[in-house]
Parts: C-alpha cells; sequence; structure tokens
C-alpha cells in the first residue's frame, strides 16, 4: 500500500482519526437505509417500525462485533420470504417467528466460534443466484398490489402474479401514481448528473416525490375521489403505520411452538439464508474496499447473530450485511467499520425527529422501492449471465427458482444442491 494512503487504523484509533469521513458516509448510508428498512418490513408482514428498529440494532450492536470494515449490516429483502415462511407456518403470530429469529441468531454464533463461516462458500452459485431470484419473484408478487392499489386473495405466488393482470380495470390512480414515479426514479436516476439530484439517494427521493401527491389529495382522511366516471379511495389505510410512541411497536418473542417442526424448519429458512447472504455480501464488499481489507468471516457471523438475537427479542428482524446499502458506504469514501455504527445513530435520530413525516409516507412508495428491488433479483439478464456459463447452470437456478416457488426457501436451496449433485 503507498505510504500516502496507508490503512486506516482498526479501533478507537481508527474512530478518531476517520470520524469526520465515516460520519459523512454514514449520513447517505442512512438516507438509503431508511425507505429500505420501512419497505422490507412492510414486505415482511410485520411493522415498518420493526425494519427501523432492526436496522438501529444493526448499527449500534453489530459493529462492535464483527468482522466487517466498510460493510453496513441491517434487514435484508433476501429474508422477506424466509418471514412469510414463517408466519405462515407459525399460525401468521409474529411472535413466534421473533422467538426463531432469537434462535437462528444464537446458532450463527455458535457457527462462527466454531469457525463454520468458510463452509457459506461451498454453497454452489447457480444455487444462489436460483434462491435470490426466488425470492426477487416472490417479493414482486407481494408488492405489486400494493402498487397498483388492488388485492389479491391468491394462496401462491403464482396466483397473485395472475391476479395482477386481471386486477389492471380496478387499479386505483392515485395509488399507482406514486408507485409509477417511484419506479421511474430508480431507473433513471444514475443517468442524471445533476449535482443536487445526486445528494439525495435515489429510495430517498422515492418518498421526497410521493409527499406532495400525498397531501395534495388529503391521504390523511378517508375519502372518495371521482375521475372520469370513476369512484376511487384514498384514505390512512394507504400510509405506513407508525405509532405515536415509537416504543411501543416492541413486541416480544413466544418460545413456546420451540418444540415443534414448523418453528425448526423457520429457524432453519432464516439461519440458511441470512448466513449465506452474509458472507456473500462480505466477500462482495471486500472487493470494494480500496485498501483491499479481508473480512473475517468467522467474527462476521458471531456480530450478526448477537444482533439478530437483540433484534428478535425487542421485535424486528434478521441482521445481516447488505451489499447495496455497502456499496453507497464505499462509494461515500467510508474507512472503518464505524460509518455502521453512526448510521444505526442517525436512524435513531430519524424515529425521534421525524415520526410525523414518517407517518405520511405510503405504501405504494415503498412497493415501488420493492417492486424495483424484486424485478432485480430476477430479470432476464440474471438467467442470461447464468446461460453464458452453461446450460447446466441455468438448469441449476432454474430448478432452484422452481422449487422454491412452489415450496419454500430451505427446500429450495437443498432441493437445488440435489439437482447440481445428480
Amino acid at each position: 500500500m503507498n505510504i500516502k494512503n496507508p490503512i486506516p487504523s482498526t479501533g478507537f484509533k481508527g474512530l478518531k482519526e476517520n470520524w469526520r469521513s465515516d460520519l459523512t458516509a454514514a449520513i447517505s448510508v442512512s438516507l438509503v437505509a431508511l425507505p429500505l428498512a420501512l419497505g422490507i418490513a412492510v414486505a415482511s408482514g410485520v411493522t415498518p417500525m420493526s425494519g427501523l428498529l432492526s436496522a438501529i440494532i444493526a448499527g449500534i450492536v453489530t459493529t462492535f462485533f464483527r468482522g466487517s470494515n466498510l460493510a453496513i449490516n441491517g434487514p435484508a429483502a433476501g429474508l422477506i420470504a424466509a418471514i412469510l415462511g414463517g408466519l405462515a407456518v407459525l399460525d401468521n403470530n409474529i411472535n413466534y417467528v421473533l422467538a426463531a429469529i432469537v434462535v437462528s441468531g444464537a446458532i450463527q454464533i455458535l457457527l462462527g466460534l466454531l469457525k463454520m463461516g468458510r463452509f457459506a462458500k461451498l454453497l454452489p452459485s447457480s444455487v444462489l443466484h436460483g434462491i435470490l431470484a426466488a425470492i426477487g419473484v416472490i417479493i414482486f408478487a407481494k408488492q405489486i398490489h400494493f402498487a397498483l392499489g388492488t388485492k389479491s386473495d391468491a394462496k401462491n405466488i403464482i396466483g397473485i402474479l395472475i391476479d395482477a393482470i386481471y386486477k389492471i380495470p380496478e387499479i386505483n390512480p392515485f395509488v399507482f401514481i406514486i408507485a409509477l414515479l417511484g419506479v421511474l426514479v430508480l431507473i433513471f436516476y444514475k443517468k442524471i448528473n445533476t449535482k443536487f439530484i445526486r445528494i439525495i439517494p435515489a429510495p430517498m427521493w422515492v418518498l421526497v416525490l410521493a409527499l406532495p401527491i400525498v397531501y395534495g389529495f388529503d391521504f390523511f382522511h378517508a375519502h372518495d375521489i371521482t375521475i372520469f366516471g370513476h369512484t376511487y379511495n384514498v384514505s390512512p389505510e394507504l400510509l405506513i403505520n407508525i405509532p405515536e410512541n415509537p416504543l411501543d411497536s416492541i413486541i416480544y418473542p413466544d418460545f413456546s411452538r420451540i418444540g415443534t417442526m414448523p418453528f425448526w424448519l423457520t429457524v432453519m429458512s432464516i439461519t440458511t439464508i441470512a448466513t449465506v447472504i452474509t458472507m456473500a455480501s462480505a466477500r462482495a464488499v471486500d472487493k470494494l474496499d480500496p485498501y483491499k481489507r479481508t473480512t473475517n468471516l468467522n467474527k462476521d457471523l458471531v456480530g450478526v447473530g448477537l444482533s439478530t438475537m437483540v433484534s428478535g427479542a425487542l421485535g424486528g428482524l434478521p441482521i445481516v450485511n447488505v451489499i447495496v446499502r455497502s456499496t453507497v458506504n464505499v462509494n461515500s469514501n467510508a474507512k472503518t467499520k464505524w460509518s455502521n455504527l453512526y448510521h444505526g445513530l442517525f436512524l435513531l435520530l430519524f424515529v425521534v425527529f421525524l415520526a410525523p413525516i414518517l407517518k405520511s409516507i405510503p405504501l405504494a412508495a415503498l412497493a415501488a422501492i420493492l417492486v424495483h428491488t424484486g424485478f432485480k433479483l430476477a430479470s432476464p439478464k440474471v438467467f442470461k449471465n447464468t446461460y453464458d456459463q452453461g446450460v447446466e447452470q441455468l438448469l441449476f437456478l432454474s430448478s432452484t427458482l422452481i422449487i422454491t416457488l412452489f415450496t419454500d426457501l430451505l427446500y429450495g436451496i437443498i432441493g437445488g444442491i440435489l439437482v447440481t449433485l445428480i
């Protein structure tokens, strides 16, 4: 390493030497993390505050125990399907799922202490891409109706997607315009070079541009609006639900189902997906690190496992390394792990001082972010890139995708590995 560009110090010495660059980077990261945390929570079937609570814990707790230098921790879209699956088999009771999250975190700590992090590398890449593609389809299907202002009573993902087509005549234009505007922002943001625009991250722009529509058409009071002879309803039900006192959103796990198979299937699903995402993201961030530092994967498992236990114990979601926010962190010139701590503190300040504004965020804006995320995970480009590596790789990916969509994530991973071995 060039002496003019030395590797940043670690520990509290690194905090003292690099606090300005880390603090500046954390501002950008927190602006990306805020809408993503809210959206991931809503898509997971839990309260919006659960997402913010998870992100805050991920910043404040994980930083002190993990092995990453520049990764950002928080709830991830990849766990949405695991949480939804847990709710489905555990009587739609979030308290049971929270208990599974706590146990999952404990298992990750054990895996880290036993130095098992290296085994996450053994998962075939095509199976991993198949799982991510399946997660993308699930996210897209679950959020598309929020973006259209419609509802689906279908019992499976394929049915929900088909309903999205049949429900087109029932689209609520006041909801759809918010989602459409959000998707367009996410698509064209990188092509805009205006400095003022680029200061604010794209997901945050989605929320900002939705607010004039919310206030202009008064989403805060239920009423009907007639346009072109059709009547549409707008109401507070189209906005996220934030309690007056954020502490009221804290709920606790219920371990009474710990002796049942559905509980342990949920635990294994969350543990497997969270571990794979954390390890894969850590390796990806290492490649982005300008100082070429290497993450201690076992220590990272202990860090995310501990914070996952704390998060689940207070009503939050599993914690992992998240690649999008980590990329923003690296590109914003962060130097040390302390930027992760700062981003958690900024989110805490947002909750304390911006609660009234958070209540004005429409579900359609969050749906736009997640629909875009889901599409990217399962885009035609993913299948093309896999096919370029060999037709057998496409077979492994497709098999994993199909098995996951018709069963769940854990069976999808097992099935994908079996197909690959065969």
